[in-house]
């Protein structure tokens, strides 16, 4: 708390009868009210979980964690300890966006993302080490109605994508062959409906070998900053080319891998019929 200064008034006459005397008065300056946190600035040294000996707590640790308490407490209570100043989208497409969780605690076990390519569980923690199902209708909506749905469609998250043989017609006595032909995309979804690609986009002969390939390699291609946990690939989708008896492109059909039955849903089928 800080103190006035007080003069004294040195006309007055000691009650003793003495001299008169003059008392100087010293008083020290207020402290200065100390600066707010700042997610855009913040380092490692800044985030007490990222401490030596750090042990998960429920009360805050440091005045990062108190920001999160103060500003994020959805955050918090999903056991999110330190913040990205990478926004992020929330979990139904029109929710305000949030900062990206860097390291996030479920069940005791950490989990730790990167500044660009943060944690993307959205809220969904009941099972991080699963694919999630809680997108699957709402992507096929999007894939048959071709219009992003006003709920969750994955954003936050990160999608898988396969294209077998894009773009590609084939014609009887082409020397084009199979091998790779199919794409692999990993992208993060992470401003209303908008995609960013991350790493290289790979190629495979066909959707089986792409598919076996994400799954064994973290959900990553070459390129990204780390692997995927499974709960943060909030839709996985193959496209799949089909090839009529005379060997023309006749269309695609659109399939979204549900985790529920373990097994890939047919979305849509564009298929052109004579």
């Amino acid at each position: 708390m800080g103190l006035c200064s007080c003069s004294t008034d040195t006309n007055a006459t000691d009650p003793t009868g003495g001299p008169t005397t003059s008392i100087e008065q010293t008083v020290s300056p207020s402290p200065s009210a100390e600066a707010p946190f700042n997610v855009r600035t913040a380092e490692e040294s800044d985030w007490a979980v990222y401490a030596e000996g750090y042990i998960f707590s429920e009360e805050p640790q440091g005045a990062g964690e108190q920001f999160i308490v103060d500003t994020y407490p959805e955050l918090w209570a999903q056991g999110v300890r330190a913040l990205s100043n990478k926004m992020m989208a929330g979990y139904n497409l029109m929710d305000p966006a949030l900062p990206g969780a860097l390291v996030q605690f479920i069940d005791g076990e950490r989990f730790e993302g990167t500044v660009s390519m943060p944690l993307g569980f959205r809220g969904q923690t009941a099972a991080p080490n699963e694919l999630p199902s809680d997108v699957v209708a709402n992507r096929i909506s999007a894939v048959t109605t071709g219009e992003w749905p006003a709920g969750n469609a994955g954003q936050g998250g990160y999608t898988i994508q396969i294209l077998e043989n894009s773009g590609i017609e084939r014609r009887p006595g082409s020397d084009i062959t199979q091998a790779n032909d199919t794409q692999l995309i990993v992208s993060q979804f992470d401003k209303g409906d908008r995609m960013k690609q991350m790493g290289e986009i790979m190629r495979f002969a066909d959707w089986q070998t792409a598919w076996a390939y994400a799954q064994a390699n973290g959900y990553s291609v070459p390129g990204m900053e780390r692997p995927l946990y499974p709960g943060e690939v909030v839709t996985v989708t193959v496209v799949r080319e089909v090839i009529d008896a005379q060997g023309w492109n006749n269309g695609s059909t659109y399939w979204v891998w549900d985790s529920n039955s373990n097994g890939w849903v047919l979305a849509g089928d564009q298929t052109s019929r004579p």
